[in-house]
This record gives structure tokens, C-alpha cells and sequence, in this order.
């Protein structure tokens, strides 16, 4: 057997075993995630040594058949994967079909053979023709098994919803092509799909060291011929904020000492949790979106393009078989998303 494959198989027999830890690894939102008609992924991986499920859901139970058509039910649903490399951004794609009320758990490394890394989007179709379709019934679930330091953590994608009128199930509403312009990909603009968040949040995190470590992981929309230029604010449990910035194409990942050595010295109080510990919390913001020239990409207006970005960040405890992990808060207003999987084509 491959060696990946392998590797993610044994990432599927470890689940019944990662039943317990995964149950209480869930960070509590403000707001209950909603389904959607999109979800997007921030991270798969299948690098040696890791494997990926990626778990979808349709919560749509309807199991009436469609007028004049005999082989289509109310809640059929064709599933686009759209898997993007974290290095290069390209992307494989496939499709697959749940009937009402099903679920589809897939390994990573076996539904997409051609890319250890990345991110995907999951986009609901209609099961006639395969256009987009407003369909906000998907949920879903990612686990991650990292087999050479024994441990696993899970996290929900990002769910949007799509924003056009949904009608009558059978009438398989496209949001593009009823409201959109027309160009067969979801675009976050809030006419189409919801907005992306303007700023993300980290909120909370050990600092690192023998005890403790992270895994940070950014993805943009922007495609591979934007660089997506990013600045932090790292802030301590007293108040003290650590100033950083970061460039990256398409999708990084990575601890947070690996941006700001204050991660690992975080000079709060540590006596504020007890046990020598200290904890902090992080802002990320998009500054500004470049060409590959690096000049600031601007819109219609002259605006400075601000990056569309999503993440999940994982926190772990070193020496133990337990993690956690969730996808980022979004905060601070919204912004365009702009589309997948090559950006704004404004931006030509």
C-alpha cells in the first residue's frame, strides 16, 4: 500500500480511539454554525506521517421526488471539491453525490492524489446540469491524525451561506447565475455568497515551549498570482501587543513562534493562570493585497484590496496524546472574499 495511504488509513482506524478527545475539543462560538452552501476547509493534510478525513453531511431529508422528473429527489445534492495545493495552488477537483440525509467521509491522500497540503472548498451543485446551487443544508467535519507525534484534533470548516432567494428545492436556484454575474464560481460578495470576516482572531493560546506548541494555518482565495501581505498583533495576558507581518501565496502554515519569537516569551503575568503559564491572544489582519510585481492591487475606487483570508489554529499539549482545534473567529466587519479559485478577475 502507499505509504500516505497507509498513513491515512491508520488516521481512520484511530478515530474510535479519538472518539473521547474529540468530543471535548469543540470551541464554543458566540453564534451556532450555520449549513451552508459552501464549505470551506482550511486545512487537509496528508505530508508523511499525518492523515486527513474530511466529513460532509447533507441535512436536507426530503425525499419527495421532482415534478416530471423521476430519477431526481428534493434533496439530492452533487458535491464540487475543489482540493488547492498548499504550494503550488493548483487544484483538483472531483465530484460526488449524496442523496437526502446522507453522509460522506472521505481520506484526504485517497480523494485527492495529488497534493499533501492545502485547503479545499466544498460547493453544493445541483444534481441536474451541476450548476451552483443555493443548497444551505451541508455541515461538516475535519480530523486530523498526526501518527509520528500520536495525537488527533478536529475542527468545523467555515460555512457560507448563498445569498439569492431559495424557491422551491426543485427549481435548483443558482446564486450565480440569478444574482451573480454570471461566471459559473461562487464569489463571497455578499450578492452570491456571505462575506468573508475583515479580521481574524486567535483566541487564546499557551505560550510555547517544553510544554506547549500551535499550529497556525492561513488560506486565501486570492489564487497564485497574489501575495497576501498579513500583520499580526500578538498580545499577552497584560495588555502588551507584539507587532508582526508576513507575506504568503495562497496558503501557509506553521507555530506562531514561526512569526514572532514572543510566542515562545510572551513577558505577561504568570501568575495570572498559575503554574508558571502564560497565555495570549492574536489579531490578524490583511494589510494589503500585491501583484507579483508587489505593488498594492486597488478596486474600482482606488481602495487598497485587503486579503481574503480564513485559518484554523491547533492548539497541543507536548508530551500527551491531546490537541484541539478550531477555525478561526472572524471579526471587525466583513470584506469582499473574492471568488475561487484565481481571485477577482477585476484584478487582471
Amino acid at each position: 500500500m502507499h505509504t500516505r495511504s497507509r498513513l491515512a488509513t491508520f488516521a481512520f482506524l484511530a478515530l474510535s480511539l479519538a472518539a473521547a478527545l474529540l468530543a471535548c475539543t469543540s470551541t464554543v462560538h458566540a453564534e451556532t454554525p450555520m449549513a451552508g452552501s459552501v464549505l470551506i476547509f482550511p486545512l487537509y493534510d496528508s505530508s508523511p506521517g499525518s492523515g486527513s478525513i474530511i466529513c460532509v453531511t447533507n441535512t436536507q431529508t426530503s425525499n419527495l421526488r421532482c415534478p416530471g422528473n423521476d430519477d431526481s429527489l428534493e434533496g439530492d445534492v452533487r458535491l464540487h471539491y475543489s482540493y488547492y495545493n498548499g504550494e503550488t495552488c493548483r487544484e483538483f477537483d472531483r465530484y460526488e453525490y449524496l442523496t437526502p440525509g446522507d453522509t460522506l467521509c472521505v481520506i484526504a491522500d485517497e480523494h485527492n492524489p495529488e497534493g499533501d497540503r492545502g485547503f479545499l472548498v466544498v460547493t453544493a451543485n445541483s444534481p441536474e446540469g451541476g450548476g451552483l446551487w443555493h443548497f444551505n443544508h451541508l455541515i461538516g467535519q475535519a480530523i486530523v491524525v498526526q501518527s509520528d507525534l500520536n495525537f488527533s484534533w478536529s475542527y468545523t470548516p467555515l460555512s457560507f451561506l448563498a445569498q439569492s432567494a431559495a424557491g422551491d428545492l426543485c427549481d435548483r436556484n443558482d446564486p450565480d447565475a440569478l444574482l451573480g454575474d454570471g461566471d459559473g464560481a461562487p464569489d463571497f460578495d455578499g450578492t452570491e455568497y456571505d462575506l468573508f470576516p475583515r479580521e481574524l482572531a486567535v483566541p487564546t493560546f499557551f505560550e510555547e515551549g517544553d510544554r506547549f506548541g500551535n499550529q497556525l494555518t492561513l488560506m486565501s482565495t486570492a489564487g497564485d498570482r497574489y501575495e497576501n501581505e498579513i500583520r499580526y498583533l500578538i498580545y499577552n495576558n497584560v495588555e502588551d501587543p507584539y507587532s508582526r507581518s508576513q507575506t504568503f501565496v495562497c496558503w501557509w502554515s506553521g507555530p506562531l513562534s514561526e512569526i514572532s519569537a514572543s510566542a515562545s516569551n510572551l513577558r505577561g503575568d504568570p501568575e495570572e493562570l498559575g503554574r508558571n503559564t502564560q497565555t495570549g491572544w492574536v489579531s490578524i489582519r490583511g494589510r494589503a493585497l500585491r501583484d507579483q510585481a508587489g505593488n498594492p492591487v486597488t478596486d474600482g475606487g482606488g481602495d487598497t484590496v485587503i486579503p481574503p483570508i480564513l485559518g484554523v489554529f491547533m492548539q497541543l499539549v507536548k508530551n500527551t496524546d491531546y490537541a484541539m482545534g478550531d477555525a478561526l473567529y472572524g471579526r471587525d466587519g466583513t470584506i469582499d472574499g473574492l471568488e475561487m479559485p484565481f481571485g477577482n478577475r477585476d484584478f487582471d
